[in-house]
């Protein structure tokens, strides 16, 4: 049975679900999954019923998101994250994790098995790509656009087109075949749905966005001392992105698999990745 969970951990309130069913051995090291940015915790329910009755699962809501709580200082770096992130994790899951991070998600988990890699036993990287500086300084300009309340409500027009755009184009104010990544009107329900996310976010929904975006450089990986999976999703938003990040030189400790576009396909990639 997954619960929901609260608790305070370096000064910051948090949310967490969690289903812990370990048996002890190897496959008991707790794994955590961080989500991508405006998500939550919820949108891994599906994947966490996937995984068998030995592995102890834990997913945070990231500070800021869901149901957590911003950081007392808003963040500028993922730097910022990881000391409330390490807190979470050392009282919550223990000295010894798997770590599974998915875009916004991945650069902390990246940037937690870098800082802290003793505490690391495998990482899984999912939606982590590099951009060029020339492209993350056009995102940073662009991508964020203001969530203050406005009084006749204006702030809620634009991000339900930005919404829409989000889910057929990368980046979402690129309107063209190049940067279309679904081929499929999204429904009114979907769109409601990821406006949702943002709206629970608030108006400092961009502060892990940007620390991520400015974190998605190759350098980062090739510090890497952990065991390393990097999913090469076929169905990722970022997909041409992750091919840059592959054309460079990786660790040999760096293990790149294929997945193809099926959302079970990905699902059992993972599942597969965290049990081996």
């Amino acid at each position: 049975m997954i619960t929901q969970k609260f608790g305070s951990f370096a000064g910051v309130k948090l949310h967490y679900r969690e289903v812990n069913r370990a048996e002890g051995g190897e496959a008991g090291i707790p794994l955590v999954l961080l989500h991508p940015s405006p998500k939550s915790s919820a949108m891994f329910l599906p994947l966490m019923a996937q995984f068998p009755t030995t592995q102890h699962v834990i997913a945070l809501d990231t500070p800021g998101y869901g149901l957590s709580e911003s950081l007392a200082t808003p963040a500028e770096s993922i730097a910022d994250y990881l000391p409330t992130l390490r807190s979470f994790l050392q009282q919550v899951a223990g000295s010894r994790i798997k770590l599974y991070g998915s875009a916004t998600g991945a650069q902390l988990a990246l940037g937690y098995a870098n800082a802290y890699a003793d505490d690391v036993a495998h990482l899984l990287l999912d939606n982590a790509a590099h951009f060029e500086d020339a492209e993350r300084d056009a995102i940073l300009e662009k991508y964020f656009i203001d969530l203050t309340p406005q009084i006749d409500g204006s702030h809620l027009t634009r991000l339900w087109q930005m919404c829409r755009q989000s889910l057929q184009y990368f980046p979402w104010y690129e309107t063209n075949d190049a940067h279309r990544f679904r081929h499929t009107e999204p429904t009114a329900a979907e769109v409601q749905a990821l406006m949702n996310e943002y709206i629970l976010a608030g108006p400092r929904y961009a502060e892990a966005y940007k620390a991520a975006f400015n974190h998605e450089r190759v350098e980062h990986y090739q510090s890497l001392r952990v065991p390393t999976t990097l999913l090469r999703w076929q169905g990722s938003l970022l997909l041409k992105e992750i091919d840059h990040l592959l054309t460079f030189p990786l660790p040999p400790i760096v293990r790149v698999v294929d997945v193809a576009p099926p959302m079970s396909d990905r699902f059992a990639a993972i599942v597969a990745a965290a049990s081996g």
